[in-house]
């Protein structure tokens, strides 16, 4: 799940960079992969991949998001991603160990696919389509500690964009190692773990 200082940086994220999307909503259930991660003194990203298997097969989706200020605090990047990807991008039979292999290129139709940046004096804010790129992430349990979240629900409103979570799972710390769009991680906030029925909406108001 997002940690409050992302979505508390989000709160400051205009309109225009959620104007692709109208409603996204996606089951999971089944092996997800997370990891929070500073990679640099005002800079972090968040991210959470997860399957739904059904006896139909398996899907998965996505949910990135970065926020970077500028070193004199004059401005702030935020990207985001969320959407459908191809189930092939996680591999690894259990949760000890899985792997991410996703590119930009493989986010399905009408995913959030955006990036901003916004100067603050005097105010002004450009989006564009977030920069093409990739994340390569092998995750390994450690099982240094394990969480059971029985029921847990979220809902944020960013802009004109709400999110909402609602989870139940079976989470474990993990270690992961690899580059998120071309940063190497540290890997030590990872987690792996299974959902039950969880689903993550994302839904733009008109």
């Amino acid at each position: 799940m997002r940690q409050l200082f992302v979505v508390t940086a989000l709160l400051l994220l205009p309109p225009a960079m959620v104007a692709q999307v109208a409603h996204l909503k996606f089951t999971q259930n089944g092996e997800f992969v997370s990891i929070d991660e500073p990679t640099g003194p005002s800079s972090f990203f968040t991210l959470n991949a997860s399957r739904n298997t059904t006896n139909s097969g398996t899907t998965a989706n996505i949910d990135y998001s970065a926020i970077s200020f500028a070193s004199d605090g004059s401005s702030l990047t935020i990207t985001e991603i969320i959407g459908a990807i191809p189930a092939a991008d996680i591999t690894g039979a259990s949760i000890q160990n899985l792997a991410l292999n996703f590119s930009t290129a493989d986010l399905g139709a009408g995913s959030v696919n955006l990036s901003c940046t916004i100067v603050f004096s005097p105010f002004s804010e450009t989006c564009s389509a977030a920069p093409a790129g990739t994340i390569s992430l092998s995750f390994t349990e450690t099982d240094v500690s394990s969480t059971r979240v029985m029921v847990l629900g979220e809902e944020t409103t960013v802009g004109n964009l709400t999110t909402r979570t609602h989870q139940r799972s079976d989470n474990s710390s993990a270690k992961a190692q690899g580059t998120v769009f071309g940063v190497t991680v540290v890997g030590g906030s990872a987690q792996v773990g299974i959902n039950h029925s969880s689903t993550l909406e994302a839904i733009r108001t008109q």
